[in-house]
């Protein structure tokens, strides 16, 4: 059995991590699985966002302790160590527990719709371990001192705590969950796939830039796509009052 499901339907991803039997904890092999889908992902022109979830009860526990012996081994590159740049949006839709590596996975996607039973941590501290991004991740999302004290303390959060600290988009209904991530995956789709990537590229590359250096790296993504297919498309589409067909291009 794949330890992570890869399913394609109109426009949209879903990547499920599929070892419910450890809580979605995964392991190198596991991770080596997920790597191909997210290349796949990012290089398949007919897809355009994904989500991200967890099978069974929750959505991912980090390294399974069956693998831990395996964290002094190169770990495969990933979304959620930013090893692998993908400017298509990628939403969280956060079941249950997101814990150490797995709440990292989830603060390495653009947009988290947590459940109602969601909690997010990283607790390494209390077993004597570290958490490899989490220090990376947690300060740029939220205030420093807040994110310390997490790491520090091991203690986890929940949903509507995790909301109130701007860590997640929207906390719904457990019963809701995926309709309402694959809802707004449904909205961002309709949108421009060119356009949407290039600003998801200005934003996260102008995090790291100077706000000018920013602005310019921004100007030449709009020249890039200014002159598309889609961008006639779009003009033409709201001229006539329809909705545009985008088709990528």
């Amino acid at each position: 059995m794949s330890s992570v499901i890869y399913e394609k339907r109109n426009r949209i991803a879903c990547i499920t991590l599929n070892r419910p039997e450890v809580f979605n904890g995964y392991n190198n092999a596991m991770l080596r699985e997920l790597e191909k889908v997210w290349y796949d992902f990012r290089d398949d022109p007919e897809v355009w966002v994904a989500v991200l979830t967890g099978a069974g009860r929750h959505f991912c526990v980090g390294h399974a302790l069956d693998s831990l012996h395996e964290v002094t081994e190169p770990e495969p590159p990933s979304i959620h160590y930013g090893t692998i740049e993908i400017f298509k949006p990628i939403i969280a839709a956060v079941n249950g527990n997101a814990m150490g590596g797995g709440c990292s996975m989830a603060m390495g996607c653009d947009i988290r719709v947590a459940a109602d039973n969601a909690r997010f941590g990283y607790p390494q501290t209390q077993v004597g371990h570290m958490s490899l991004g989490g220090h990376q991740r947690l300060p740029r999302m939220t205030h420093p001192g807040i994110a310390m004290e997490m790491m520090l303390t091991g203690d986890s959060i929940d949903a509507q705590q995790a909301l109130q600290l701007g860590l997640v988009n929207h906390v719904v209904p457990l019963a809701n969950l995926m309709a309402e991530a694959t809802k707004l995956a449904e909205k961002i789709a309709g949108n421009g796939p060119l356009a949407v990537q290039a600003t998801k590229e200005a934003f996260i590359r102008g995090q790291t830039m100077p706000i000018q250096q920013g602005i310019r790296m921004a100007a030449l993504l709009y020249r890039s796509i200014i002159n598309t297919e889609d961008a006639r498309e779009g003009l033409t589409a709201f001229k006539e009052k329809r909705k545009p067909v985008y088709r990528g291009k």
